[in-house]
């Protein structure tokens, strides 16, 4: 691997981190509106979806065993039986998704950019988070889906941003549309 691999996947993974201290406690839900979700949508933009979906994978593991990484010093493997274990597996998917989208895209404008944040972050989230939901609150998975889209505001206005950042920064990823 790469010095600049390397370093590019530590920064995303410390960004991941200190994201994680960012949260808004959500009563009755469980799942607080963290920037977290934002930093794996960059991640995999960023990085790939090789590189993108390991920075994501090693967060995860580096949770699972104990380290407090999550909104509210939480880790372990406990965190991964609650709400938010359907977000947390959403991440995984999301880093590869996004990673991969961006790979088939030849050209990139901000209205592009935008539906693969939302699609590929938003979207693969808090799908992934309606299970969990569902399951924790002991409805439906229709109702754990409506719960879920409480987020998309939030998550939209993430992916904005994420899409603003990503043009503005687009020379330092490893993608090949570098104009």
């Amino acid at each position: 691997m790469k010095t600049k691999v390397l370093t590019k996947i530590a920064l995303f993974l410390a960004l991941i981190i200190v994201s994680g201290f960012i949260a808004i406690p959500i009563p009755g839900i469980g799942v607080p509106i963290v920037l977290q979700n934002m930093m794996i949508m960059l991640a995999g933009g960023f990085l790939g979806k090789r590189w993108g979906t390991l920075t994501v994978g090693s967060f995860l593991l580096l949770v699972l065993v104990g380290f407090p990484l999550l909104s509210g010093g939480r880790g372990g493997p406990a965190v991964f039986y609650g709400p938010s274990t359907g977000f947390l597996i959403g991440y995984l998917f999301s880093a590869f998704t996004i990673g991969f989208m961006f790979e088939k895209v030849k050209k990139l404008n901000f209205w592009t950019v935008f539906l693969i944040y939302l699609i590929g972050g938003a979207f693969i989230i808090d799908f992934c988070g309606s299970f969990s939901l569902a399951y924790f609150s002991q409805t439906s998975w229709f109702s754990g889906l409506k719960i879920a889209a409480f987020f998309l505001p939030v998550d939209t206005l993430k992916a904005i941003v994420a899409t603003w950042i990503t043009l503005r920064l687009r020379d330092y990823t490893f993608r090949e549309d570098k104009k």
